[in-house]
Formats: structure tokens, sequence, C-alpha cells
């Protein structure tokens, strides 16, 4: 009795409030979980989908790919990024007073990816994220997030991409020393360029992840996630892209399950080799089986961006 009783209580308690990690999630691609494999990693090119500028008289000569040598020496990539957004949902904790927010999302980003052996690259990545909304009751949130891991290009599977990296996160609110979640977990699989033609590009990837440490231990969870990405090249320098993903977080306790899914819509001006600026259109929904509907959401987003990418 007293334990039906305790349970009980848990499930009220997270009835009462949304989870910390509901409302972070509403940023597609916030938090640089979701990196890009290549092999020309530092090799930043104006043309949108690293191939040779577009004319044309290109129709009839397919796609053509410039072969960059690699370096002896593996760069370390720092990418930075911010964007002012427009949303119609900022998270309170609480879905009944949810209102319409001003936001910033700005991140900072490491990455050194080595040449290891017989085509493996080892992948270690540092990342620090931070959202801030105008709002006096919305929850402003940081991001930090390490990984360690490998990566290799197949050419016998078409040049897919097999991946596999160990993941730490820890979110915070407002305060760095005090942490609301954190989390470690493997991650491993694929990620494939699925068409290309002049001036076009289709990429998707498949992930699974498995977590075996969180606190609170309530938000523990393995994840399934499908990504897809279409790139429309414009002009060499200006590019459109439509991004989508789709993921199934399955909790460890109470038999939790959420579809989390997001859309985004945007538009890259590649300045020079090392800006960009960008404008965004974000769509996002978490769907949980939980009591209530204290975990879930829907939101729009929309703003502009700056962005910088320098190798050393």
């Amino acid at each position: 009795m007293q334990k039906s009783l305790v349970t009980i209580f848990v499930l009220g308690s997270l009835a009462a409030q949304a989870d910390v990690l509901t409302p972070f999630q509403r940023f597609f691609g916030v938090g640089g979980q979701y990196p890009e494999y290549t092999e020309e990693d530092g090799q930043v090119s104006a043309s949108a989908i690293d191939q040779a500028p577009y004319s044309p008289s290109d129709s009839d000569l397919g796609v053509q790919e410039i072969l960059v040598e690699r370096s002896a020496k593996a760069p370390v990539i720092f990418n930075f990024n911010t964007t002012l957004l427009r949303t119609d949902n900022a998270p309170s904790g609480n879905p009944a007073t949810d209102e319409s927010s001003w936001v910033s999302a700005t991140s900072f980003a490491l990455a050194w990816r080595p040449h290891v052996a017989n085509g493996w690259f080892a992948d270690v990545g540092l990342g620090q994220d931070f959202l801030r909304y105008d709002r006096d009751n919305a929850v402003d949130f940081e991001n930090s997030s390490f990984r360690l891991g490998t990566f290799k290009v197949l050419p016998d599977l078409d040049d897919t991409i097999v991946f596999v990296r160990y993941e730490y996160q820890r979110i915070t609110s407002t305060s760095l020393s005090d942490g609301d979640y954190n989390a470690q977990r493997i991650r491993a699989g694929l990620q494939k360029v699925l068409w290309a033609a002049p001036r076009h590009q289709i990429t998707g990837s498949l992930s699974g992840a498995y977590e075996w440490s969180a606190q609170p231990s309530l938000l523990e969870r393995n994840e399934a996630a499908l990504d897809i990405a279409y790139r429309y090249s414009i002009t060499d320098s200006l590019h459109a892209s439509a991004s989508a993903r789709v993921s199934r977080f399955s909790f460890d306790r109470f038999g939790r399950d959420d579809w989390t899914y997001g859309t985004a819509l945007e538009l890259i001006w590649q300045i020079d080799q090392n800006f960009l600026i960008s404008a965004s259109l974000l769509f996002d929904k978490n769907d949980s089986d939980t009591f209530g509907n204290f975990n879930e959401y829907e939101s729009w987003s929309a703003g502009l961006g700056i962005g910088a990418q320098w190798t050393f």
C-alpha cells in the first residue's frame, strides 16, 4: 500500500509541472547533438552543397564535386551561432501560462576530427548553448554537451557514413553551477546522401541512443530518430533548406513514451568562408502519454540569425 502511495505521489508531481527536457527540445538542432559528418571537416566552401559553382551547361555533366586533399594536421573547428526568434509558446513550466515571447538562442561549439586509421576518424566535440526569453515567467536554459566517438565513410555501401559516440549532456536554468538535468548515453547510426543533382541534395540519417545514467532518474530514456534534409542551391553562396526530425523516446520509468517532431525551413547566405546569415521558420511538437498535457507542446518560431566558423 505504501509503495502504491509513493507511485501516485511521483506521478502527481510529474503532472504538476513539465519536465526540464520537454521545453528545451523545442528548438530544432539546438545543442549540437546531431552533427553532420564529412571527410572534409574544416573545409568551408561558399557553395551551399560543396559542389563546383553551378552553370547552365552543368546539366549534362552531373554533379561536380571538388576533391580536397586531406591535410596532414586535423584542424580544430570553432562554430558560433546566435538567432533571435519569435515563438508563440514560451515554456513556463505550466502549459496554462505559456505565452508568446522573443527568445535568443546562442551556441558555441568546438570539434576535432583527426583521421585515425583505415578511413576511421575520431570525433571529439564540446558545446555550450543559451536560451533566453523576454517573458518573465518563461524558463531560461543552458545546455552543455560533450561527445567522443568515431565515424567512417563506407565506399562499398555507396559512401554511407557509420558513426558511434559517447554523449554527455547537462541542462541548467540560469545557474551553471546548479544542474537541473544530466545524462550519459551511447549513440550509433548511419548518415547518407540519398540523392544529389546540380543544385539539389537530399541527406538522411538514422540513429539510436541508449541511456544508462540520468539525473533525475525519472528522465532516463532511450531514443530512436530519423532525420531528413533537402537543400537547394539558389546561387553559389545562397541556399534554402527544408529539414525534419522524428524521434521516439522510451522512458525507463512508468512506461512513458514520447514522440517528438521537428521541422525547419531555412534560407542561408554564406557571406564568405567564415560568416553566414540565416532566416528560419521552425515548428516543433511533442506527444506524450503522461497524464494530462504537461509534457506536450506545439510551437511555431521564426527569426534571423548569424553564424561563424573558424579552423585552427
